[in-house]
């Protein structure tokens, strides 16, 4: 009965690995060594970062970008809007993306002198990006078929203010020919 178990065939499998010669030893390390070349050419199969850190990929906007995707997100939520219409938008932001670096500021009797952190990537040295600046909307102009209606006027206007976070000051709406 001792056979016919799966822990009396490995008994039965490392006493004739082993045996009762010298070579034992000898057919365990050889053992050992064909599995670890397995183990070494199995390895291959699966794809690897060859050793450096996964980092997130760096996305650079620019400002004409942000505008076009901001421009078509506003003009398909205005398109919703009742008595808009037809419309077309027009935004324009303050600024293309900014990166801040981190910075060491010393004050002296001279003055302030600033020098930005640098740290050593595989592509050389670069400054240590703190955080990121998005653009800001600085106005928008919608002309719509609506735009001579006082009311869809104050509506666009509303939806626009309080999708962008700015004054109603800074939208403008007029009728579409």
């Amino acid at each position: 009965m001792g056979g016919n178990t799966v822990t009396g065939r490995l008994g039965t499998w490392w006493k004739n690995l082993t045996g009762k010669d010298g070579k034992g030893r000898v057919r365990v390390l050889v053992a050992v060594g064909l599995v670890g070349m397995g183990l070494i050419a199995l390895s291959e199969l699966w794809p690897t970062d060859g050793g450096k850190e996964s980092r997130e990929p760096s996305i650079t906007v620019t400002a004409t970008e942000a505008e076009l995707a901001l421009e078509e997100r506003i003009a398909a939520l205005l398109g919703q809007v009742a008595g808009v219409g037809k419309c077309r938008v027009l935004v324009t932001l303050e600024r293309d993306t900014q990166k801040v670096y981190a910075a060491n500021t010393a004050t002296s009797a001279n003055g302030s002198s600033e020098q930005v952190l640098v740290v050593d990537t595989d592509t050389g040295p670069v400054g240590l990006p703190l955080t990121t600046l998005l653009p800001t909307v600085k106005g928008v102009a919608v002309v719509c078929a609506g735009g001579d209606d006082p009311a869809v006027c104050q509506r666009v206007v509303e939806v626009v203010a309080t999708a962008f976070h700015i004054s109603d000051r800074r939208v403008c709406v007029a009728p579409l020919q």
